[in-house]
């Protein structure tokens, strides 16, 4: 039950970050949005604050923990570098995004990320890693008609 609570307040904890801190230094929303479902902050504020409602509920009722359930709460501090490396190689992506686009590191996120879940098969490691950026992004530009950061592809779009 311990254990529980202090998820709750870590998940709680990083919802109130995210919702009052995160979004409103990193969303920038124009003032003239005819409605509140088209602001860009919106489904991000929607997510942060389901996120700390959880966080609240799992801290004040947090139920009965089980065996199995407890292991893998322990298993947290090993599993912490993991973790890190994960957001290490997203920050490095969201970093480069400006300077050379958006899918050529998505590229080499989505193939570092599927073989870091065990993926072993190659040619699918290739394939979707290539492939899902790819459709991606002419989806985005010319069905969606949504810019996105091209960096040296902006030939395709100009």
């Amino acid at each position: 039950m311990k254990e529980s609570r202090l998820i709750g307040v870590s998940v709680f904890a990083i919802g109130a970050i995210t919702l009052f801190v995160l979004i409103p230094i990193g969303i920038v929303s124009p003032s003239d949005v005819p409605t509140l479902a088209l602001a860009p902050e919106f489904w991000p504020i929607v997510i942060a604050s389901t996120f700390t409602l959880m966080g609240i509920l799992l801290a004040v009722l947090p139920g009965h923990v089980d065996q199995e359930s407890r292991a893998e709460i322990q298993m947290l501090p090993t599993r912490s570098p993991r973790l890190l490396a994960i957001l290490a190689a997203l920050f490095v992506f969201y970093f480069l995004v400006p300077y050379i686009g958006m899918v050529v590191p998505a590229m080499f996120i989505i193939f570092g990320l599927s073989w870091f879940a065990g993926e072993r098969r190659w040619m699918m490691l290739i394939v979707i890693s290539v492939m899902i950026p790819i459709i991606l992004t002419l989806f985005f530009l010319f069905v969606a008609n949504i810019p996105i950061p091209l960096g040296m592809f902006e030939f395709v779009y100009g």
